[in-house]
């Protein structure tokens, strides 16, 4: 039943790209665990996220904004891929994909303009099921 409603919920869903995401994440979980500092280096290639929003959505929390020198989006508006860790002084988010530098948050008065009129790319561009071929 659950993967009915949640079809990324389905092992069948989990691809080596997806594991291979997941490592990442964790690699980067268990750094930040001990020493914040690797993150500096990682924000000199990262794609930049200016005026967000943050997004709650079944597949989980995520940000909307303008990215710019994303690898492969470029620049344009974007739904990233699931937020899972994020500088409490609001320098840099860590999604499943990658890590981006953040730039200035959007009007929060602005996130129902923001999320319904305009049009978005996904980072992990698989909106039917658990993200599949990522960015």
């Amino acid at each position: 039943m659950l993967t009915r409603i949640f079809p990324f919920l389905d092992p069948d869903m989990i691809t080596h790209e997806f594991s291979e995401r997941l490592i990442s994440l964790a690699k980067d979980c268990a750094q930040l665990e001990h020493d914040v500092s690797f993150v500096e280096a990682r924000l000199r290639t990262a794609p930049t996220l200016d005026l967000y929003v943050p997004l709650l959505t079944p597949l989980g929390l995520h940000l909307v904004g303008q990215v710019t020198q994303h690898p492969l989006l470029g620049t344009r508006k974007i739904i990233t891929s699931q937020l899972w860790f994020a500088d409490p002084e609001g320098r840099w988010a860590r999604t499943l994909s990658r890590f981006y530098c953040l730039g200035r948050p959007a009007d929060p008065d602005g996130r129902e303009h923001i999320t319904t009129t305009s049009l978005f790319t996904y980072d992990d561009r698989d909106l039917d099921g658990w993200p599949g071929d990522y960015d």
